[in-house]
């Protein structure tokens, strides 16, 4: 299985990002630099436990991946857990194994702190993939 990452500038596209129009920043690539179509794209916040979205560029000339944001836990390890369990799960509801799998991360993650106590209570982190079955 290949494994492709980009990683997108949150702070640069939020500070570019129009006034007044919803922030749903995304990684885009023509189609034939990420080797032709046929991609299922998360293309909804997953939401543990639930079936997750996926959206087909059978005909697309770009591959559009968009970043969710998700708050995770503080402690680093349980916030891994996360993401690998959310890799698992969305795995399970594809129909083949994956040939090329697409992480598009957002860059950097925010810390989170508690308004009351100051305390460091989690982390924002932008995440959306793409996978491409054999």
């Amino acid at each position: 299985m290949k494994v492709s990452v980009a990683r997108l500038d949150m702070k640069k596209t939020r500070d570019g990002w129009p006034a007044g129009v919803p922030f749903e920043p995304a990684i885009v690539h023509p189609v034939e630099a990420v080797g032709g179509s046929d991609w299922y794209v998360l293309d909804q916040h997953y939401v543990p436990g639930e079936r997750p979205s996926w959206a087909f560029s059978e005909h697309d000339e770009y591959l559009r991946i968009p970043l969710f944001s998700y708050d995770l836990h503080p402690k680093a390890d349980l916030a891994m857990a996360f993401m690998l369990q959310m890799g698992i799960a969305c795995a399970g509801y594809l129909p083949g194994p994956v040939k090329h799998f697409f992480i598009a991360t957002g860059n950097p993650v925010e810390l989170l702190y508690d308004e009351d106590t100051g305390q460091h209570s989690g982390l924002r982190y932008w995440f959306g993939f793409a996978v491409k079955l054999l």
